[in-house]
């Protein structure tokens, strides 16, 4: 009975609540069945879980100070006493003694066994009981005479050069020197010099020819010709005949003939007489160009580095004086056996010509 009225006082709470408040009982019904509408109309989905993702674990560590240590002293060693000397258990040889009326050649190769000699028993003192005080081993110092050896010159040269006039920022032509040696000592000296562009309508082909032996002293010519274009007039050769003594010198001129003196060169010859002769031994040089015969001094001005296309190059600068304004001056590489690497000739009228290398090569094709 009591629970029915307690029912009943409820509902008529309910009742009366309701009806105080009834707009706002309609507005959360009318929500909740918006919400219901959403929630049914659209789904979430939660991206799985990815095949290559990776755990980054991550853990603080509280760092130590680092400590500084200083160096622990050097303690001196304390020498250990000296055991009785014993025998040996194998012989020992003793050292070979230099004989007082030695070659000198054979100095040399003694200096150097002996050196490696003392470097084999310097890791092996612990070991021979004969061996207590190394200062008082003999040292050998090295000889004068065991000096580097020459390299031997090359027996094949191939020199491009680019070829500017006067102060032209652009190359005028190219100009290639081919140095060979044969195994019977004679050699050959080809240059080609040609235009590029306009300039080859205008200018025509220069070509020059050594050809000769090699001797202890270098380049020893037989034949030089020099020839301008196809026109025969432009053409000059030697034949320099050192049985005779005589030098014969051909152009449109005529023939002519000269003494021969020995070192002469031709005009091409004696930029590569510097490879067996070097520069500054000797300063005079003479030579013919096929048309005549003159001696040239030479005066050294100076060490510079040459800029060219693949490298940069000490070399040795040279000048040659001639008649009034004319001179050729050379740079040769000290790095290539003294190389002509640039060349400049400066003419009479004053024009200038020069000629730098952009390739070298000493390997023959």
């Amino acid at each position: 009975m009591q629970l029915l009225r307690n029912m009943s006082q409820t509902f008529n709470s309910l009742k009366l609540y309701y009806s105080h408040n009834k707009v706002l009982l309609l507005a959360v019904i009318v929500s909740l069945v918006m919400h219901a509408a959403l929630v049914t109309k659209f789904s979430l989905t939660l991206p799985a879980q990815l095949d290559n993702q990776q755990t980054l674990t991550m853990r603080l560590v509280k760092l130590q100070p680092v400590q500084k240590f200083s160096p622990a002293p050097i303690k001196e060693k304390i020498p250990k006493p000296e055991a009785p000397p014993t025998a040996p258990t194998k012989p020992i040889a003793a050292a070979p003694q230099m004989e007082p009326t030695m070659a000198p050649s054979d100095d040399i190769d003694i200096s150097v066994d002996t050196s490696i000699a003392q470097a084999e028993d310097s890791s092996t003192q612990e070991v021979s009981p004969d061996i207590t005080d190394t200062d008082s081993m003999p040292t050998t110092e090295p000889s004068d005479a065991a000096e580097q050896p020459q390299p031997q010159a090359y027996k094949y040269v191939d020199t491009l050069f680019e070829v500017r006039r006067g102060s032209d920022a652009t190359a005028a032509g190219e100009a290639r020197i081919i140095f060979s040696m044969t195994a019977d000592n004679t050699y050959r000296l080809t240059s080609l010099t040609e235009a590029k562009g306009l300039a080859s309508l205008i200018f025509g082909k220069l070509r020059q020819v050594s050809e000769g032996v090699v001797t202890d002293a270098g380049l020893v010519p037989h034949y030089y010709l020099y020839q301008y274009g196809n026109d025969e007039k432009k053409m000059q050769h030697a034949d320099l005949l050192w049985s005779d003594g005589v030098l014969e010198m051909f152009s449109a001129k005529g023939r002519k003939t000269e003494k021969l003196s020995s070192g002469t060169q031709d005009f091409l010859s004696f930029m590569y007489q510097f490879m067996f002769t070097p520069p500054l031994e000797i300063n005079t040089i003479t030579m013919t160009n096929g048309k005549k015969l003159r001696t040239y001094t030479y005066s050294f001005q100076g060490e510079e580095l040459i800029q060219t296309k693949f490298a940069i190059l000490n070399a040795i600068h040279l000048l040659k004086q001639g008649d009034e304004e004319e001179k050729t001056e050379l740079w040769l590489a000290t790095d290539y056996q003294y190389l002509p690497i640039k060349i400049r000739k400066t003419e009479k009228n004053g024009s200038v010509i020069e000629q730098t290398a952009i390739k070298i090569s000493t390997m023959a094709p």
